[in-house]
């Protein structure tokens, strides 16, 4: 977008840093004629965005900007000498929110957000995009995947899917989009642990609070393994199980006593080996009434 604003003071590197201040980072002056002239910008550029979202009103400009601790990454190009155009704007700020994993367990966190993202329809598709993220990235040290993002566009969601391969959401009760890799870091993924334990700051309780239940026929044939018992079953199923066990083998000998008292004698007066080999066979139908 073209500005009849001579910029080379500030241009001097293609991307703008910005505060609430209306000023670039690091300004040293008071000067409020160029505050004038970024106003102006950030309003025609957050209007423009907001065309291009489709949305009621613009998330982004000069005013809000002022009334925020928000940064705003403002990309200019020079066409000719002393002739910039605004190529896109980027605007961050950190947010405390509430996350669901997808897990389901809740957690609460500080999250740098992705609040508005434009590139000029002319400028799309050759680059801009992606070296204005990326440069955002490396000045807050973060990973793309850190990120939560404000309401995507599909347009966005393709751009951090190819360039950053993001595409696998975790959904939220908020108009945030997070994706799993949020959640997961180089050691996370090793040991499987859950990177959202560190922002807990109370248990998590309801229907994701509460353990599953282990009762399946395997239980009951063979009893619970010792991992199972251990890993969140309550005393009242270890319980459970062990008198399933003690019931399965006291059954099992008597079962296996009246068989050995139906066997037929043979003619020398001896038991026939196959009679001494066989197992008693486990009635099944004994033990539904112990799943009810």
């Amino acid at each position: 977008m073209e500005f009849q604003y001579d910029l080379s003071q500030i241009a001097q590197d293609q991307i703008i840093k910005i505060d609430n201040t209306l000023l670039p980072v690091g300004y040293q002056k008071e000067d409020p004629e160029l505050q004038m002239i970024i106003s102006k910008i950030l309003d025609k550029m957050g209007e423009a965005s907001g065309i291009a979202q489709e949305l009621k009103s613009p998330i982004t400009s000069a005013e809000k900007l002022m009334r925020s601790d928000h940064i705003l990454y403002l990309m200019t190009e020079q066409t000719s000498p002393g002739h910039f155009v605004v190529v896109g704007l980027l605007k961050m700020g950190w947010k405390k929110l509430y996350l669901f994993n997808k897990k389901g367990s809740r957690t609460e966190a500080m999250v740098y957000c992705l609040l508005d993202f434009y590139i000029h329809e002319t400028r799309q598709r050759h680059g801009y995009g992606i070296k204005l993220m990326d440069y955002m990235l490396k000045d807050n040290q973060i990973q793309a995947s850190q990120l939560a993002v404000d309401q995507p566009t599909n347009k966005l969601l393709q751009f951090l899917w190819k360039y950053f391969n993001l595409s696998k959401l975790v959904n939220q009760g908020n108009n945030f989009v997070i994706f799993e890799e949020f959640f997961e870091t180089s050691s996370d993924k090793e040991s499987g642990s859950d990177r959202s334990s560190g922002y807990k700051s109370q248990p998590t309780f309801g229907r994701h609070g509460a353990a599953r239940q282990q009762d399946c026929m395997a239980n009951i044939l063979y009893g619970a393994k010792p991992s199972e018992t251990q890993n969140g079953n309550s005393n009242g199923n270890v319980d459970r199980v062990e008198y399933q066990q003690r019931d399965n083998k006291q059954h099992k000998e008597e079962h296996h006593v009246e068989v050995q008292h139906h066997v037929v004698d043979e003619g020398d007066g001896h038991k026939s080996n196959q009679s001494n080999h066989t197992q008693p066979k486990l009635d099944l139908k004994n033990f539904h009434t112990q799943l009810w």
